[in-house]
């Protein structure tokens, strides 16, 4: 396996059997936790899925997608089969679940945990899927290793507060304090490069009075994962417990799927999160 670590970022890029991903280094974490983040590389999928698409839901083919999630799977020593993954529509549902909902959305999008942007657990061997292509990913973990979540935060999910509702859901069914949580706020569309229309900007003008807003140029450039780590601090996660990826999926074609910058149709890469059973 080779390895390479970014300057200054908290996930180290890893490429095993032709897979690349990235995985957190060198911050607290339970023994038994597995988190990742795929990249586009190693799949078999073509044009402009290639290489590694992990979405079902983007016009893909099955089989190709299948045999992707498979070979991600393999290198992070998982079972498919035990995936659950959810209908993302950029609102603010979290669900929980367990062991009698793996598979859900493993094999057919048909499956997947409807009209749901998170999802969290209690139950080990478990595996929390978010799909993104320049969305924010957020990856919750307890560090007395009961509960794990993920959430799917676009500008929508964001405004919608997402990061904060996964919280109180870990909570309210799975008893972790925010003070014992620590959030991981993956690859995702950096502010160099999200620039938003007026309308979208008023919006988080009027609710954050322009803190996360940037003038580059002519253009109107965004903070979504400022945004969404300030929201975290609000719901009670400690400052130095939420994890921030400075990689930007739109800066890194080679690297990563971007829907901003590749238009659609485009691959989707996956959060993954996870506690190994005993």
């Amino acid at each position: 396996m080779q390895e390479h670590r970014p300057s200054k970022d908290i996930l180290s890029f890893r490429l095993s059997n032709g897979v690349g991903y990235w995985a957190p280094v060198d911050i607290p974490q339970p023994d038994r936790l597995v988190c990742a983040f795929s990249s586009r590389q190693g799949g078999i999928s073509e044009g402009s899925f290639a290489s590694l698409n992990l979405g079902l839901h983007v016009g893909d083919q099955l089989d190709r997608v299948l045999a992707n999630r498979a070979r991600f799977s393999q290198v992070l020593g998982m079972d498919l089969s035990h995936w659950i993954t959810a209908e993302q529509v950029h609102g603010c549902h979290v669900a929980v679940v367990g062991r009698e909902q793996r598979g859900l959305g493993a094999f057919s999008q048909d499956t997947a945990i409807s009209r749901t942007d998170g999802l969290v657990t209690r139950d080990e061997g478990v595996w929390l899927v978010c799909h993104y292509a320049d969305c924010v990913p957020l990856v919750f973990w307890d560090m007395r290793g009961r509960a794990v979540g993920v959430a799917h935060a676009g500008w929508r999910g964001t405004l919608a507060s997402i990061g904060l509702a996964t919280v109180e859901v870990m909570a309210r069914h799975l008893g972790s304090e925010p003070k014992d949580l620590y959030v991981l706020i993956g690859p995702a569309i950096g502010v160099c490069c999200y620039s938003v229309g007026e309308d979208v900007a008023a919006v988080f003008r009027e609710r954050f009075d322009g803190e996360f807003l940037c003038q580059y140029g002519d253009r109107v450039h965004l903070d979504l994962r400022a945004v969404n780590r300030e929201l975290l601090i609000k719901g009670g996660i400690p400052p130095d417990q939420i994890l921030v990826s400075r990689l930007c999926t739109a800066c890194q074609p080679d690297l990563c799927f971007s829907h901003r910058r590749d238009k659609s149709p485009t691959g989707r890469m996956v959060g993954i999160v996870g506690l190994r059973e005993r």
